[in-house]
């Protein structure tokens, strides 16, 4: 079994408040993304991907 460690990062109010925006303008995304966590990790994921940045060797 594979364990990853978490490291708690603080995110502004402001840009929760967005992500509640965001996922509320469209009933897709709120099965994709079921809590502002997932979202958040999901979007640092994919921007990490658009630069090229290999998440799985570091």
């Amino acid at each position: 079994m594979v364990t990853n460690e978490e490291t708690t990062v603080k995110v502004s109010k402001w840009l929760i408040g967005e992500v509640e925006k965001f996922v509320e303008l469209n009933l897709r995304n709120k099965t994709e993304f079921p809590s502002k966590r997932n979202f958040v990790d999901k979007a640092i994921i994919e921007y990490l991907e658009k630069r090229r940045f290999n998440i799985l060797n570091v």
